[in-house]
Parts: structure tokens; C-alpha cells; sequence
């Protein structure tokens, strides 16, 4: 199958939309979506980013670059890498170091590499498919300056600590910050655990976090849409790094701020897709804390079964405000659906609770009443003659 020609998918909704009346368009979804949202909305003159303050964001080069000019302090030090000759100046290379594509998607071949050989081992295949990044170049070459596309792997040094999940919005040229999430991982990985709103990082440290925050999404124009920026914070340096820039809200969060602010996300990306202020308060819902809790194994599986609707309902029932998703099927492996590169995620729970104990040993209890059935992976034989 040919990749998607997006210019004409985007063409075909401004002309089908065009005298519909709409008053705004949106995405929960940063790539494909909000950036094919933003390109409509600047064709229909309706509220939301420019086109080229999106596509920013999504190159994680070119938004490096952005970074390093408004708040260098808050950035890593990074090389744009080709993935045809990752050895080249490999010398002003400083090893061990993260790599990942400029356009990625979750956390797929996204690496720590110790070496110049394991950098060009890591590299070849280093890209995601052409089906995904080619809809990307096509947007990048239309609605922005910008010469290089998404064909190059970014090298950045390690950075350390605790990362969490800044989530905000902008509206008409002012940023605000609706909260900070915390990602707990497991021990020793890139894989996550769980996250868990609010944060329990002190305030002087968000309050910093939101300043870099503000300087940032205002320095590159971004405006009338939410974001989500991913940050460590090293205790032992006081110091906090961007992750990345996402311009989006994280749908894996919206009931999260639901549960503990009384208001969903997606009620504040819907606002903004209509050029209303969103109303945001805090501390308003029925919770002190939820989290976002990840079903995930670190070895490959087969999945022979997942829970039935009845044992999901019957887990709902108990706890009303659970929020599960199957992300498993059966007869597949774990491997054939999108993961990272280190572990298999089966499944999500959201949970509301009073406290973090309280948060913990429901989700041991929710968890242990959903009845996964995975095996071992079989290797196929190979055929003979």
C-alpha cells in the first residue's frame, strides 16, 4: 500500500468544510492529527496554532533548536545524526548517549547507546517506516521553511533523574500550565510504570518547570491549542531538562485531571479549538490522586486470551471510576502491536483514589481481577522442502 497522500486528505476536507459553518476543528492526536488540524483550521480562518509552530514541535531537531535559542539552560546538548552515515564526526560524538528518530512516536527505536558500534548497528534501522514519516515531510515541505525532513536520528546526551509531564495551553499569546504529572518507571528502564497526578515535586521546582514552560511556547509562537512537554529534574543538580515539546493534549491523561481537578482536558482542547478561553480550576474532583497504571511485561508473549467484558464490568462496578483498556488481542503476539524497545504494554487502568497507598493497592487488586492469558512465544519452525 502507497503511504498516505496527506496534502490531498487535508485539500479534500477544506474544500468539503469549507461553507459547513464549522467553529473550530481539533485533535487529540499531536501527529497525524493536529498537525492536519492545524493546516485546516489556517485554510477555514478558524482559532488555532500556525501550521508551522505544530510541525516544529513534531521535528524534534529543528525543535531542539528552538529550544537552545529561548531557554538553553533547560536543553541537552544534541547532533543532528544520518542514519546513511552515523559515523561521520562520530569523533565529536560524546558516548554513552540517547538516540531516537526525529520524528517518532512513542518511545520506538529510542536507544542508549554506549558506542560508535553500536550507534552504527542501531542506526540502519534507526527510522521509523516511510509510511509514517513521508505524510510528515510532505506537510514539513508545505507550510514550512524548514530544509531538512524527518530522514535523520537525533544523538543527545543522557539526561538523569525524574521525568514528569508538564500539561497546559495557550490562548490568545498567554500560557498556562494546568498541571504536572509525575512518571514513575520501572527500576533500571525506559518503560513506565505509571503516571500519577499531581505531582509530588515541591512547588518552587513546578514553579520553575512552568517558567520554562511559558518562555518557551511563547518564544516560538505556538498559540490557541494545548501542549505537553516532557521534563526531568535532577535532584542531585537541581537542574530540569526538556524531554520533548508535543502540541497536544495527552489523551492518556484527560480523565486523570477528570478525577482529581474536575474538569477534563479535552474539555479545555475543545474551547480552544472555538477561540474561547478554557475554564480550568484545580483540586475540584472527587479524588486527591489518580494515575494512569501500565499492564506491561518485559518479555515477549502470545496472547491467548484477554478479560471478559463481564469481569471489566464487574471491575467497574466495584470501582466506578476505573477507566480499563485492552490493548492485547488474542491470537497475536504482544510484539506485533506498538511497543518500545524494551517491554510489552498489554493494558491500561485509570484509577482515582484518596491517597498513593489507597492508589496502589487498588490497582493490585483491579489488576489481579483481569485474567490475562499469555504464553510463550513460539518460534515457527522453518519450512522445508
Amino acid at each position: 500500500m502507497p503511504p498516505l497522500d496527506i496534502l490531498d486528505v487535508i485539500g479534500a476536507a477544506v474544500h468539503r468544510y469549507r461553507r459547513a459553518g464549522l467553529s473550530g476543528v481539533t485533535s487529540g492526536v499531536g501527529y497525524p492529527g493536529m498537525s492536519v488540524a492545524s493546516i485546516i483550521a489556517r485554510e477555514l480562518g478558524l482559532p488555532g496554532p500556525t501550521p508551522a509552530s505544530v510541525l516544529c514541535c513534531e521535528h524534534k531537531y529543528y525543535s531542539r533548536l528552538v529550544q537552545q535559542a529561548l531557554v538553553p539552560e533547560a536543553v541537552p546538548e544534541f547532533r543532528l545524526i544520518d542514519p546513511r552515515a552515523p559515523l561521520d564526526n562520530a569523533e565529536t560524538l560524546s558516548f554513552p548517549l540517547f538516540l531516537k528518530p526525529v520524528k517518532s512516536c512513542m518511545s520506538i527505536n529510542a536507544y542508549r547507546v554506549a558506542d560508535a558500534a553500536e550507534l552504527a548497528d542501531v542506526a540502519r534501522d534507526g527510522l521509523l517506516p516511510d509510511g509514517f514519516i513521508k505524510p510528515f515531510n510532505d506537510m514539513l515541505k508545505a507550510h514550512t521553511p524548514y530544509e531538512l525532513d524527518a530522514s535523520y536520528l537525533l544523538g543527545e546526551s543522557l539526561l538523569h533523574g525524574h521525568q514528569v509531564s508538564l500539561e497546559g495551553y495557550v490562548h490568545d499569546g498567554q500560557v498556562r500550565v494546568m498541571g504536572i504529572l509525575d512518571a514513575i518507571m520501572f527500576p533500571g528502564t525506559l518503560s513506565f510504570r505509571r503516571f500519577q497526578y499531581p505531582s509530588r515535586f515541591s512547588a518552587s521546582v513546578q514553579t520553575r518547570m512552568g517558567e520554562i514552560a511559558r518562555t518557551l511556547m511563547a518564544g516560538m509562537g505556538y498559540d490557541n491549542a494545548p501542549f505537553n512537554i516532557e521534563l526531568f529534574y535532577d535532584p542531585r543538580t537541581d537542574g530540569i531538562h526538556i524531554i520533548e515539546v508535543n502540541p497536544k493534549v495527552a489523551s492518556q491523561f484527560a480523565d486523570l485531571f477528570e478525577k482529581v481537578d474536575g474538569h477534563s482536558s479535552f474539555s479545555v482542547m475543545l474551547q480552544l479549538a472555538i477561540g474561547k478561553e478554557p475554564s480550568f480550576e484545580r483540586s475540584k474532583g472527587a479524588f486527591n490522586v489518580a494515575a494512569s497504571c501500565v499492564l506491561r511485561t518485559f518479555e515477549d508473549k502470545h496472547v491467548v486470551a484477554v478479560p471478559s467484558q463481564h469481569e471489566v464490568d464487574a471491575i467497574v462496578a466495584r470501582y466506578p471510576e476505573t477507566h480499563i483498556e485492552i490493548h492485547a488481542t488474542p491470537g497475536r503476539n504482544l510484539s506485533d502491536q506498538m511497543q518500545d524497545s524494551q517491554s510489552f504494554r498489554y493494558g491500561l487502568v485509570h484509577i482515582g483514589a484518596a491517597s498513593e497507598r489507597d492508589l496502589e493497592d487498588k490497582f493490585a487488586r483491579i489488576a489481579n481481577g483481569l485474567h490475562f492469558d499469555l504464553a510463550p512465544v513460539r518460534e515457527t519452525a522453518p519450512a522445508t522442502a
